[in-house]
């Protein structure tokens, strides 16, 4: 946490209690909509998650021209799990796409909703808190239209394909990895979060990535259960 803005935590939360009611009101609405009003609203969910995109970049070069910000581009790509997340959630809404919505639902939930409850460093301000927080927090915002208002729903065989397609990932962000000595996909190094994880109790490399490999499917079929089609 930033010695300059030590409210950081408190503010996660909160922002993090304000989504929750708008998770809610977005899937509720999606339950309801018309046609038409299903075409506007996911055209403006796709605007903002795009908006917020180029809002975090451009947060992160002022705040490297402030000094308070390391910005280095080999570290800035957008090749976590969350980033194939967020992109895949946009797709799914975009083209109605539900492979993208599997990607994105699992990848969400076991990356940016964890994400949201076990926060990392490296925020230093308001917009910063901001940012980092939809960054997460818009994915499971396009999910829960994506089930509310275009009936997404999710499938066991749905587990393994999105565990086949981070494992795949595996391969080139792990190639990156070596050439740039950046930590995507975490693979070099644990994530380092404010709070404890429970469900991370080892950071040993390379231990802890065989030990979320372990948990993947059965995490994933607790929030398979809520949507689950078959």
């Amino acid at each position: 946490m930033s010695p300059n803005y030590p409210e950081f935590l408190t503010h996660h939360y909160i922002i993090s209690i304000i989504m929750l009611f708008v998770w809610i009101g977005v899937y509720l609405f999606g339950k309801r909509a018309s046609e038409d009003q299903i075409k506007w609203f996911t055209v403006f969910l796709i605007t903002i998650s795009i908006v917020q995109e180029v809002a975090d970049y451009i947060i992160r070069l002022q705040g490297a021209e402030a000094g308070l910000y390391e910005f280095k581009w080999t570290k800035e790509m957008p090749l976590q799990p969350c980033h194939f997340a967020y992109l895949a959630s946009i797709i799914a809404m975009w083209k109605k796409n539900i492979h993208c919505f599997y990607i994105a639902y699992f990848f969400g939930m076991s990356g940016a909703f964890l994400g949201i409850l076990t926060p990392g460093g490296g925020i230093y301000s308001v917009a910063t808190n901001l940012t980092q927080h939809f960054q997460h927090s818009f994915i499971i915002l396009n999910l829960a239209w994506c089930i509310g208002a275009l009936n997404m729903r999710a499938t066991k065989r749905s587990i393994l394909f999105a565990l086949f397609v981070l494992n795949l990932l595996v391969i080139p962000i792990g190639t990156y990895n070596y050439f740039t000595g950046e930590n995507f996909f975490f693979l070099r190094e644990a994530p380092v979060t404010l709070v404890y994880n429970p469900l991370l109790p080892v950071t040993t490399w390379p231990w802890y990535i065989l030990w979320i490999e372990m948990i993947f499917i059965p995490y994933c079929y607790l929030f398979y259960l809520p949507i689950r089609e078959d």
